[in-house]
């Protein structure tokens, strides 16, 4: 039995959105680590998961080897599997409702990870809605787009196309 925590996240990819429960069985010298996983009410399945880069993770899971990319973006993930990519949400329950709370004042649209900004698709003093792209950014051969967090006005623009940037830095601020 493992003294690790089983958590609980709500996953969406497109219309399909699902409860998935994560629990860390054990990882080995090399770094491998396996999991637990359950969607919804099924069964548990063990996966195991290497990351021989850092946005790449090859899986094992019902005896089928699949390699997947995985870039940070809002609230979830844009996955690679076998060349086709997935929008995939993920969202902690216990941080949602911390986010909820501070969703009306000052919003900051950040990278993830270091990249290359190639379209800024605003200008400062627009209106924009909840989920409408604001800035593309490639990053591991991948463009991201960066969407507004929440209904708001473009205070400041921080960025233009071309621009270099580093993980974590601010593109775009929201009033």
């Amino acid at each position: 039995m493992s003294s690790h925590p089983t958590l609980q996240y709500n996953v969406g990819v497109g219309d399909l959105h699902q409860r998935l429960s994560v629990r860390l069985i054990a990882t080995a010298p090399d770094g491998t680590r396996t999991y637990g996983l359950r969607v919804a009410e099924g069964p548990e399945r063990l996966v195991e998961v290497s990351r021989p880069e850092a946005l790449v993770m090859n899986l094992l899971l019902d005896g089928r080897s699949v390699e997947a990319g995985a870039v940070p973006q809002g609230d979830g993930y844009l996955i690679d599997v076998d060349g086709v990519n997935h929008e995939v949400s993920v969202v902690d329950p216990r941080k949602a409702a911390l986010r909820a709370g501070a969703a009306d004042g000052a919003a900051a649209v950040r990278t993830q990870m270091p990249g290359r900004v190639v379209r800024v698709l605003v200008e400062a003093g627009a209106a924009v809605s909840k989920g409408q792209p604001l800035v593309v950014v490639e990053a591991m051969k991948m463009e991201n787009e960066l969407k507004a967090p929440r209904d708001g006005v473009v205070a400041r623009l921080l960025v233009s196309a071309g621009d270099l940037v580093e993980g974590k830095a601010t593109l775009v601020e929201l009033a």
